[in-house]
């Protein structure tokens, strides 16, 4: 449906008739779909990649590409027929090799942005639930509620206190205040048409519903042409990083490679075959798989933290998480099971018990093991009641227990209440609810104002501190009576002793003889205090003891009272001081200023609209998926699909990993290129052809620096991931003493390449079989370098398994001994074939460089702590 209806000017009922809905219960579910194939789906954009054909053409604009181009173009001068065939194959490769790898990554971002489906909540024959945003169809009764974003075009039905926040459409950062039964012109500009709200804007506070008018291109943010999707991606720090540090090599190689030609062509060798020999040795030595390598990292990396429950919405986060020093955590869900149960209820001096499940509407209301008839005990109906009707969750019977849906204190409000027999459908029926204020962070109370036939009633409930002020009476039973001093008192031990257990304590009030002259609540008659349980997450203080060992602070914050939050905090290992009680979400913004002011690298927890600036303001924003509000969940790092806090642990250790996973990849492809450099440069200085032909280099290139790779992107976690300090944000990738290791490194490696090439040299002079032999220990050597690199503290074997790494191992045997066995390929690169003592040498020359180095680390490592810094690299 379009927007041409001026639904902000027609009256509820006539909206309703237009949209053939009712404006109460919403459309059947057979009547949604049967619009949802009339109308399609509710999007105005979709996040889409670059097509497969951009990738590959992308490929061609590369500086690989257009120095193979040049040593094709050589070849085909020089009359090399088969060698320019070859190298325009070598490109083809090379950009179908980028192509692919970058469509893969492409393609699991992808997946892994699906598994952030927008959701709504919409009521569909009286039943309010949640539905992808996508599924919502013209005549849709939906729900809002501070933190959502509007899904689509809709005329207001009810609005209590709300408040929009309407810049995406209007472009003004003010709240605009929403009114259902507000009388309209038909021409009435949007930003004053209180009666509506619009796709892609946010309620910012109160609750409200909503009849939907337009959804997808028809809404007003269609309309325009502005499309509410997935930014494109920017450039993070470390894909920055790694670019200016391949620029870098670029530079450096093309030099090196042009003194390579110009010593060459000074020794006599021949200027077309050096020219060839220089390009080709280029292409080798620059890194250009690095970008894409570093994309299947991340990708890889991601997927890794999606399986573990943490969906990553800016790669940025990724290696930030490696970094963090300080995790600020809530407890409620995070630390805890958030699964809320009613246990105890202190009213008029008197300790129940309740027991039975969280979902579970069975159970008993006992004194000291005895059965509490509620029937027969007005008082306690009364607190039942007030907790039933002060609350907008809800409790739908099924097979395997009761459906909850709402906030998991509400729902076990509830809960209590049908343990003791009440009906909460037909006490709220009696009771109709005419407005409310909503839960206030800072007031820490929720408010309801109801009537009947006999009057109107003020319903309260919220922490016992915050209630208690208002109150000037308590329910002594049948009637009120005075709260005196002495009462007070007795409500705040009552209330110590119920949060020494550990339990989240709410008190509970009413106000029976009308509602307040200026609309807040006051004057309130106190009726008790409910005590709910909600039990710690089995993981967690083993996910804590983690953190402690790799050097991360946890701190628990927590809305609950101190007393409470100290009670949970020693159940899991937590001192005193760890513990922020009382915090609102200005307080959490506080505390990460304070932490970021020290040095601290910090990740904080939110769902709350109002946690929205901390989350922001963190270096890494973690969100909560199940609880979380859509303001939080779009403006934070991380959204944890589980809400816990072990979660955020695995997080931490996966960030570690994929940052040293790419740091092994930088290791291995620099080591490895600066040795096919060096082999060339020192056999040409001394006075030897080039010990590899420009086809060999290519081969090199394509064949040996991919695979190894890609291998270690996906190392799993080093043994003592979790055991290291963070690391420092500000250290580069590649730091100058790592710079030196990899430069000694590709030293060594060459020399084993150098010193079997000039055995052979020595015994019978340049030739075939001395190209042979450098050309098979140059690809074979970059494996057992690869293994090498996966560590620079334990030896390869001490490591969790790779499989990738000993498939890639005997495959490059594989292969290479085909390149010298098999005729047709062997006579492509200018091989021979080789003796088994030529293969015993080769054999030794690539172990000995690397078990030389795999030396040297070991006895670092045993080093003490302050030499072992001044060593390492």
């Amino acid at each position: 449906m379009s927007t041409g209806s001026a639904f902000h000017a027609l009256e509820i009922g006539e909206v309703a008739r237009i949209l053939a809905t009712d404006a109460s219960t919403g459309l059947s579910p057979d009547e949604a779909r049967a619009r949802l194939e009339r109308v399609g789906p509710n999007r105005v954009g979709d996040h889409r990649g670059r097509p497969l054909w951009r990738l590959v053409l992308d490929q061609f604009r590369s500086l690989v590409v257009l120095l193979l181009l040049a040593a094709a173009a050589v070849a085909w001068g020089l009359s090399e027929r088969a060698d320019a065939v070859a190298i325009l194959a070598a490109l083809v490769l090379n950009a179908a090799i980028g192509a692919a790898s970058e469509w893969r990554a492409g393609r699991s971002l992808d997946r892994l942005r699906a598994l952030a489906v927008p959701q709504a909540r919409v009521r569909r024959e009286g039943r309010t639930f949640s539905v992808p945003s996508a599924d919502l169809v013209p005549g849709d009764l939906i729900a809002l509620e501070a933190g959502v974003h509007v899904p689509a075009d809709a005329r207001l039905v009810t609005a209590t206190a709300l408040r929009m926040n309407e810049a995406a459409l209007t472009g003004e950062s003010f709240p605009v205040t929403k009114d259902a039964h507000a009388r309209l012109a038909v021409d009435a500009p949007l930003p004053v048409r209180s009666t509506m709200v619009y796709l892609g804007t946010g309620v910012l506070a109160g609750a409200g519903t909503a009849l939907v008018s337009a959804t997808g291109l028809a809404t007003e943010l269609g309309r325009i042409g502005q499309l509410v999707a997935l930014a494109e991606g920017r450039a993070t720090p470390l894909e920055a990083q790694m670019e200016t540090l391949g620029r870098r090599l670029v530079a450096l190689a093309l030099g090196i490679c042009a003194v390579v030609g110009i010593v060459g062509i000074l020794h006599g060798q021949p200027i077309g075959l050096m020219l060839e020999t220089a390009i080709s040795l280029a292409v080798a030595a620059i890194p250009e798989g690095l970008p894409a390598i570093t994309t299947v990292a991340l990708a890889a990396g991601l997927w890794r933290l999606a399986r573990d429950g943490a969906l990553v919405r800016r790669l940025s986060a990724v290696e930030t998480l490696g970094s963090t020093t300080v995790i600020c955590t809530d407890k409620t869900g995070t630390m805890t099971e958030n699964q809320m149960t009613v246990t105890r209820l202190v009213l008029d001096g008197r300790c129940l018990d309740v027991s039975g499940g969280a979902r579970s509407p069975v159970g008993v209301v006992s004194e000291a093991g005895k059965p509490v008839d509620v029937t027969a005990d007005a008082h306690l109906q009364r607190l039942l009641t007030t907790g039933v009707l002060v609350n907008d969750a809800h409790a739908t019977p099924s097979e395997t227990g009761l459906v909850l849906d709402g906030d998991p204190t509400e729902t076990a409000l509830l809960v209590a209440a049908l343990k003791a027999g009440l009906d909460p459908a037909a006490l709220r029926s009696a009771w109709p609810r005419r407005r409310e204020i909503p839960f206030d962070p800072a007031a820490r109370l929720m408010s309801t104002f109801h009537e009947d036939s006999k009057g109107r009633v003020l319903f309260v409930k919220g922490g016992p501190g915050a209630v208690l002020d208002l109150c000037t009476r308590r329910q002594d039973g049948p009637d009120p009576v005075p709260l005196a001093d002495v009462d007070r008192a007795s409500i705040r031990a009552d209330n110590d002793a119920l949060a020494a257990q550990a339990l989240r304590v709410l008190a509970i009030a009413w106000r029976p003889d009308g509602w307040p002259a200026n609309g807040r609540p006051s004057d309130l008659v106190f009726l008790g205090l409910v005590g709910l349980a909600d039990p710690v997450r089995p993981e967690v203080e083993n996910a804590i003891d983690q953190c402690a060992r790799a050097g991360i602070r946890t701190i628990m914050l927590t809305g609950d009272q101190r007393s409470t939050a100290e009670a949970v905090g020693r159940q899991l290992g937590l001192a005193p001081e760890a513990i922020r009680s009382r915090v609102t979400p200005e307080g959490k913004m506080r505390l990460v200023e304070e932490l970021q002011d020290v040095g601290e690298v910090v990740a904080m927890t939110g769902d709350g609209v109002n946690d929205a600036p901390a989350l922001a303001r963190a270096d890494i924003g973690v969100a909560m998926g199940r609880v979380g509000t859509d303001v939080a969940r779009e403006i934070a790092d991380l959204v944890l699909t589980d809400d816990n806090f072990a979660t955020i642990v695995r997080a931490v250790e996966q960030g570690r990993v994929i940052y040293a996973n790419l740091r092994k990849t930088v290791h291995f492809l620099f080591s490895c290129n600066l040795s096919e450099i060096l082999t060339i440069f020192v056999a040409i200085l001394l006075g030897n052809p080039t010990p590899l032909l420009p086809l060999q280099i290519l081969w090199v290139n394509l064949v040996t620096d991919t695979l190894p790779a890609l291998a270690l992107v996906r190392d799993p976690a080093e043994p003592d991931v979790m055991t290291r300090q963070p690391r420092d944000p500000s250290e580069a990738l590649v730091t100058w003493r790592f710079g030196l290791r990899i430069l000694l490194e590709g030293v060594l490696l060459a020399a084993g390449v150098l010193g079997v090439y000039l055995w052979v040299v020595w015994q019978e002079g340049p030739g075939l079989r001395a190209t042979t032999v450098a050309f098979v220990a140059i690809v074979l050597i970059h494996p057992l370098q690869a293994m090498y690199c996966r560590s620079d503290r334990l030896a390869w074997w001490r490591l969790p398994g790779n499989h990738l790494s000993w498939l890639v191992l005997g495959l490059l045997i594989a292969v290479q001994w085909t390149a010298v066995e098999w005729g047709p390929l062997r006579a492509l690169l200018g091989t021979a074939p080789l003796g088994k003592t030529d293969w015993c040498a080769i054999a030794i020359a690539i172990v000995a460089p690397v078990a030389v180095a795999e030396l040297v680390k070991a006895r670092i490592h045993s080093l003490p702590s302050r030499q072992r810094q001044m060593s390492a690299t």
